[in-house]
């Protein structure tokens, strides 16, 4: 399968997500579909309280509201 049609090129996905004690964790499935990438890549996170304007700057970054809103991952 060509690295071009992995689902991270879909679609938003959550590399770093926490458990139910709130621990943060890779999501293997997620960093084994980045690793396939043979070129440079940057990747890009964001953090802070709810309602502050994270989703909004995402979509920017990504250029748009292509595909589902990055709002919607939780």
């Amino acid at each position: 399968m060509a690295y071009e049609s992995c689902q991270v090129f879909q679609e938003p996905l959550c590399l770093i997500d926490s458990d139910k004690d709130g621990k943060l964790m890779v999501v293997d499935d997620v960093l084994d579909q980045i690793a396939q990438i043979p070129k440079q890549l940057n990747v890009v996170a964001i953090a802070g309280l709810y309602r502050t304007g994270k989703s909004y700057l995402l979509n920017r970054l990504a250029r748009g509201n292509k595909g589902r809103s990055l709002r919607t991952m939780r």
